[in-house]
């Protein structure tokens, strides 16, 4: 398994157990609604995405019977999709609204980096 996808799976179930306790204390009052987004995103890009590269790392290059090529920019994608949510959740959360886009616009650039990765997998 290559570091990328061992760090992309391990930092989803890290992004799982920190939304769950983002989820707790906002219903039980303790923050404030401005952390909603944050919890959504949390799950969703921190869980979700995150659990997707690191089984796509693994598995897709199997699959096809192939080599991958490029961990070291996977480690990146990986790297930067963490950082860049990490930001846009605490600008949520904070309400820094306008650090927020910048941030987003990190994970969208670490989620392109992803597809072409990927896409470098499935058709060379």
């Amino acid at each position: 398994m290559i570091a990328a996808s061992r760090l992309a799976l391990t930092t989803a179930l890290f992004w799982l157990a920190a939304a769950g306790l983002v989820g707790l204390l906002l219903g039980l009052g303790l923050l404030p609604y401005a952390w909603r987004p944050a919890h959504a995103h949390m799950n969703l890009l921190g869980f979700v995405g995150l659990m997707i590269y690191g089984v796509a790392y693994h598995a897709l290059p199997r699959f096809r019977g192939v080599v991958f090529r490029r961990p070291g920019v996977a480690l990146f994608q990986v790297l930067l999709a963490n950082l860049a949510l990490l930001g846009m959740a605490l600008a949520w959360g904070l309400g820094l609204v306008g650090l927020w886009g910048v941030f987003a616009l990190l994970e969208y650039a670490a989620l392109l980096l992803f597809v072409l990765l990927m896409l470098e997998v499935l058709w060379r």
